[in-house]
């Protein structure tokens, strides 16, 4: 059953207990700071649907227990060391209000804390709703935000494709063993002793010297489908791994006709007669594939290897105090980071944060990107892939050159009427069926034939409707004037600020453990990454308090 806590402070708190001098001491200290203003942003009504409402025992406080998993990402602990710290830690205490007998909490409390909020999405709630808090706390300017990518590993060893192979039929082979011996009397004893021993360890089947390696795979390919085969329609294929076993199954060969499938003399199946299947080739196996039975999830990027990718976008105003992460979004390594920009200005225009200005590497800012971002109100800011004509500012200038649609204003929004080189406003603007990136505008008749830029005008004279047209492709448009930006060299002391990001990736990764994950699985690594997010902004609100509050960066020292 929900219930608030209560804001009554106790006489018995651990704070109230210190001598007069270690009691400054600690008002210097973050854990005063995460007492008095980062505690109270966590709103606890926004977990309320996590519990029952009228049945059970009230819940342990949920600033309590959340508190005590921001602080262990703060400080990139296990939860053994987050507990110790909450039992016999007086920082600890004094920073989440607790009196000595309370600072006290199970493993089993926060593991099913931790359940709810992947449940209920709630690591996304308490990121989203306390970094909104934070932002308004400290004023911090959201107009100007920067975007990049880094690459993360949940708890799982990177297997070879042998590897792959066996560790995924062992998993099933495990999993019947325990759940359904009976079945398990149909399986081949000299199969499973590939894979197992008596006493259930593995074996070191997939562990082959190159010139094994191949001959092995296409045992243990053989082995897969036969069973899958063999456990089709029973209660076998009911469990999570028979499933498991499907899918790499379709992924990683081709089932029918491609081959024989028939086991040579030296094999290890000799004799156990031939399926009809072929391995696939490494470059036909889809990059989404199947990369682990322990977490399905994970894909592999031919760039960064296997794992997740981690979005991440913050403000980078050099007005702030202090630069705040805003948004954090998992997606898969197989990914492209091309899809990601106009979801994340959508979600952040839901929070009342978009930006005006977003700073980008190549891969976001295509031109669509670009475009559909400019119909939100940001300006998507990034260098141009590819190459282009090469336009320099002097020949930008030349008072002979062609003028093209990229200089003509276009407002992509259309609440702007067009505006020529000449300055002269279009009578209409049409948009092509099926093509909103096509526009075509139209322009007077004797306005045209009397402007002295008409020699370079791009515009063309219709006599279907009396009037000059241009038809412009608002894609090559932005693409050609972003172009122009770069070779004019503002564009580079601009862009300048986007750099700042990768210190915030490394933050992550070194201060906060988000580099390689202690959990697996998709719903616990993005809760995960959240919950680091969150802490880190936490950290760097406290770190800013102290500084300000003290004049004197010394304070915060204990949170670099």
């Amino acid at each position: 059953m929900f219930r608030e806590r209560s804001p009554q402070g106790s006489l018995f708190q651990s704070a109230l207990l210190f001598p007069e001098a270690k009691f400054r001491r600690l008002e210097k200290s973050w854990a005063d700071m995460f007492q008095s203003r980062a505690l109270p942003l966590i709103d606890e009504r926004c977990f309320a649907e996590m519990y029952c409402d009228d049945n059970g025992r009230p819940n342990r406080a949920v600033q309590t227990v959340l508190g005590v998993l921001l602080l262990k990402d703060m400080f990139n602990l296990t939860d053994e060391e987050a507990l110790e710290n909450l039992e016999f830690n007086l920082l600890w205490h004094h920073a989440m209000r607790l009196t000595l007998e309370e600072a006290h909490l199970p493993q089993k409390t926060l593991h099913n804390f931790r359940r709810r909020l992947m449940t209920h999405n709630g690591g996304q709630v308490a990121f989203c709703e306390t970094t909104d808090r934070i932002l308004q706390a400290l004023g911090i300017r959201t107009e100007r935000q920067r975007l990049d990518s880094t690459h993360i590993m949940s708890n799982i060893a990177t297997l070879t494709r042998l590897g792959l192979f066996c560790e995924t039929i062992r998993l099933f082979l495990r999993t019947m063993r325990r759940n359904l011996p009976d079945l398990m009397e149909v399986v081949p004893t000299v199969l499973m002793r590939r894979y197992l021993k008596e006493e259930g360890e593995a074996t070191s089947y997939e562990d082959a010297r190159s010139g094994d390696g191949r001959r092995r795979l296409s045992v243990c390919a053989r082995d897969l489908y036969r069973l899958v085969d063999r456990f089709r329609g029973t209660a076998a294929a009911r469990l999570e791994e028979y499933r498991l076993l499907e899918r790499l199954l379709g992924e990683q060969c081709h089932v029918g006709r491609h081959g024989d499938g028939r086991p040579g003399e030296d094999d290890d199946d000799a004799g156990e007669g031939k399926v009809p299947i072929a391995l696939k080739s490494p470059k036909e196996v889809s990059p989404d594939s199947l990369q682990s039975p322990y977490d399905a999830e994970v894909t592999y990027s031919g760039h960064k290897g296997k794992g997740y990718e981690v979005q991440v976008a913050e403000t980078c105003d050099r007005e702030n105090p202090t630069q705040i992460i805003t948004h954090v979004e998992v997606t898969p390594s197989s990914g492209s980071d091309a899809e990601v920009p106009v979801p994340l200005i959508e979600a952040l225009a839901g929070r009342d944060i978009e930006p005006d200005e977003l700073f980008a590497d190549t891969t976001y800012g295509s031109g669509r990107n670009a475009i559909e971002a400019e119909l939100w109100g940001t300006e998507l800011v990034s260098p141009v892939a590819g190459h282009g004509p090469d336009m320099t500012e002097e020949a930008e200038n030349d008072a002979t050159r062609d003028l093209t649609a990229a200089d003509f204003q276009i407002d992509v929004t259309a609440d702007k009427p067009a505006v020529c080189p000449a300055g002269h406003e279009a009578t209409e603007e049409c948009e092509e069926r099926g093509a909103p990136e096509r526009v075509e505008l139209r322009f007077a008749r004797e306005v045209c034939e009397a402007c002295s830029l008409r020699p370079r005008c791009p515009v063309k004279f219709s006599r279907e409707i009396g009037v000059y047209v241009l038809e412009a492709d608002l894609i090559k448009v932005n693409i050609e004037r972003r172009r122009r930006a770069e070779a004019s060299g503002e564009f580079r002391k601009r862009y300048a600020v986007r750099a700042g990001i990768e210190g915030t990736n490394s933050e992550l990764k070194r201060a906060h453990g988000l580099g390689r994950l202690r959990v697996r699985g998709g719903r616990r690594v993005r809760l995960a990454v959240y919950l680091k997010a969150l802490a880190c902004n936490i950290k760097r609100m406290i770190r800013a308090l102290l500084e300000a509050k003290f004049r004197r960066p010394c304070a915060a020292q204990a949170l670099v």
